[in-house]
């Protein structure tokens, strides 16, 4: 079969070397340098990413161009981006599986995305919006005994700011210190939220569509703050867990079950999620991010899809799909350098440890994997292993991480702690507990 992956940063390139090993052909349609990357010097490692891998990397610009050769292929976008291709694309009956309107918007318009969950049902904590700091430290000052959340209307999520302090009073003064810092080093944005602080469970759940039918159901337990006990700052995902669930479970009823009859009267196809937040008070809704990229669909196809990657999106797109997939749980883990390391430091594994890898800032040369150093917090692949008991998935996923050698690597070891509060351990026992799965 034929696919394109569409990307903008690389992180469906882990996509296309897989469907390249299944022995598909494959195009890496790329964007030019994101407008993020202005260093020339950065730009030159972003281009060489992916370079050396045997399938063809083409500008996506191109690739749309000369589509109409394309079209028995399945297009992949891996992220919401390129809303125009993948618009044409759609409009001409193209297979495209990812991005598009409907999920550019539930991820980046958060006023759109309320608007739509609200409508079904699915409420968010209390948020109010401020275009400065002074007021939202007024706002504390008048709610001394709440605990709120800052969330930058824009930006990159590590701007996000939760307090550390699990007394609501302590976490508002905790807040109040850092709008302050805002204030004064300057900072300075059009516009953001307080959240209020929900005490439960967060957790997200995903389903996948064939024409607006609900044909699947899994779970993600992540944990998004790069240091161990998760401490440090937020990054895309550090590490998750992912388990399948039935489509008829209170996880999926009570959050995007309630959006099926909007997915069905858009005869959807893809996939749908919610973050949301389990408490005694109900359901919070957090986000929706209906994407490719992170750690939770490489874990997915990886670790528990007992399909070839190409059989099962092709089998989506085409309204032939049946799920098939492995009990127990898959665990990834992402592998970092420092960021602002030099390109070309090598990375070494074992042979045997190929197919269990997901490359994001990876290029080769003769028989090298050589990293190229354009990822601002320096993410270099993931790690990817199956287990019966999260225990024994956590277990088998450190014995291959350390099999994983490259300069200045660092990774979360404690997935399976539980002494700190996000554990994904302790989640999943306590949504087991109030019946959500």
């Amino acid at each position: 079969m034929d696919f394109v992956v569409a990307t903008e940063d690389y992180s469906g390139l882990g996509l296309a070397v897989r469907l390249q090993d299944e022995g598909h052909r494959v195009i890496l349609a790329v964007n030019p340098c994101p407008e993020d990357i202005a260093e020339p010097e950065r730009c030159a490692r972003y281009q060489q990413v992916g370079d050396g891998l045997a399938f063809e990397k083409k500008p996506l610009k191109e690739v749309l161009a000369e589509r109409e050769a394309l079209r028995s292929a399945y297009w992949i976008w891996d992220q919401n981006h390129s809303l125009d291709a993948n618009e044409t694309l759609r409009a001409e009956g193209f297979r495209v599986l990812g991005g598009g309107r409907h999920a550019e918007t539930m991820e980046h318009d958060r006023s759109q995305c309320l608007a739509f969950v609200q409508e079904y049902g699915l409420e968010p904590p209390p948020s109010y919006q401020f275009d400065n700091a002074q007021d939202a430290i007024r706002f504390c000052e008048e709610n001394l005994q709440t605990a709120y959340v800052y969330k930058p209307d824009t930006g990159d999520n590590f701007e996000t700011f939760l307090p550390d302090a699990e007394d609501p009073a302590e976490a508002n003064q905790e807040l109040r210190i850092h709008l302050r810092s805002l204030a004064e080093n300057g900072v300075k944005r059009t516009s953001f939220l307080l959240q209020e602080r929900k005490e439960g469970v967060e957790t997200n759940v995903e389903v996948w569509f064939d024409r607006g039918e609900p044909v699947f159901s899994f779970m993600t337990l992540e944990c998004k703050r790069r240091y161990v006990l998760d401490l440090g700052e937020l990054t895309g995902c550090a590490f998750d867990y992912n388990f399948i669930i039935p489509l008829d479970c209170r996880a999926v009823a009570t959050s995007v079950g309630k959006l099926f009859a909007a997915y069905k009267e858009m005869k959807y196809t893809g996939f749908a999620d919610a973050n949301f937040i389990a408490g005694k008070d109900g359901i919070w809704f957090l986000e929706k991010c209906e994407r490719f990229g992170y750690n939770a669909h490489p874990n997915l196809f990886w670790n528990l899809a007992r399909n070839g990657l190409g059989e099962t999106v092709a089998s989506l797109l085409d309204g032939s799909f049946t799920p098939d997939f492995a009990e127990g749980f898959g665990a990834s883990v992402t592998l970092s350098t420092k960021p602002g390391t030099l390109p070309g430091k090598p990375v070494q594994f074992p042979a045997k440890l190929w197919r269990d890898l997901y490359f994001y800032d990876v290029y080769k040369r003769d028989d090298l994997y050589l990293i190229a150093g354009y990822d601002r917090n320096g993410d270099v692949l993931l790690v990817n292993a199956h287990g019966y008991t999260m225990q024994t998935a956590w277990e088998a996923l450190m014995k291959k991480a350390a099999d994983v050698h490259f300069p200045y690597r660092h990774y979360r070891p404690d997935g399976d702690q539980t002494n700190f509060a996000s554990s994904p351990i302790r989640r999943y026992e306590a949504l087991k507990a109030m019946g959500y799965i």
